[in-house]
């Protein structure tokens, strides 16, 4: 069983979420005009997380490593930077969270007037994305740039400047008749996406990956980072 969900966690989700992406690019293309700014930004994110998982974990990857290096214990050094406090089971939890749990947010918005609260969640998620990459960034520039790192870029900074940004914007643009009840709704909802999707599944699981033990659920290698390692990074 472990094997099997070891096996599912390497690319298979990933290939679901982008059927399921394009399925729903096809879907929100023919209902542009009939679905409201609520039901397109649940549909963005389904869209969007594929391709920005992909530059996460493949193009050019390495995401892992450097979370691993800023939220692992310090005490571990180098010995689980490809599987803790991030595993590639945790962060598929984590991921197909933020990409199904926007299209359920999308259905509320589209069929119960929850429309601007659905919106203001994911303009907080989108410029969110684009902060925290762009932190994380600045991060791994001033930790590699002596062993050869010249930009302030992590793996899915691209994605989230060139699709998080835009939808933001866009979802900034069309909304209207804002109140306090969708501030407050959408804060919250946001709350309980990034609750759900990060910290309640992470920090159970992340210590059960660990008692799998050999590489289960480890990431292979550092990806983009492997370039500016030597031994003086730990």
């Amino acid at each position: 069983m472990i094997k099997k969900l070891d096996k599912f966690c390497d690319t298979i989700w990933l290939e679901i979420l982008v059927i399921i992406g394009a399925i729903v690019t096809i879907l929100l293309v023919i209902n542009w005009n009939h679905w409201l700014p609520g039901t397109k930004a649940g549909a963005f994110l389904a869209i969007i997380m594929p391709l920005h998982v992909l530059e996460e974990w493949k193009l050019p990857g390495g995401l892992h490593y450097i979370y691993n290096i800023i939220f692992g214990p310090k005490s571990y050094g180098d010995k689980y930077l490809d599987r803790y406090p991030m595993s590639r089971f945790t962060d598929m939890i984590t991921n197909v969270g933020l990409a199904l749990i926007p299209l359920i947010y999308a259905v509320l918005a589209q069929n119960y007037g929850l429309s601007n609260i659905v919106t203001i969640c994911i303009i907080i998620l989108s410029f969110g994305e684009v902060a925290a990459h762009t932190i994380v960034g600045c991060y791994a520039y001033k930790r590699y740039h002596k062993t050869g790192k010249k930009f302030i870029y992590c793996p899915g900074h691209i994605t989230a400047l060139t699709m998080f940004l835009p939808a933001g914007i866009y979802l900034c643009c069309t909304i209207s008749n804002i109140t306090f009840t969708d501030i407050f709704g959408g804060i919250l909802a946001m709350v309980f996406l990034g609750v759900i999707c990060v910290p309640l599944q992470e920090i159970p699981l992340k210590k059960w990956v660990l008692k799998q033990g050999g590489k289960t659920f480890a990431f292979a290698d550092p990806k983009y980072f492997s370039k500016f390692l030597d031994d003086n990074n730990y």
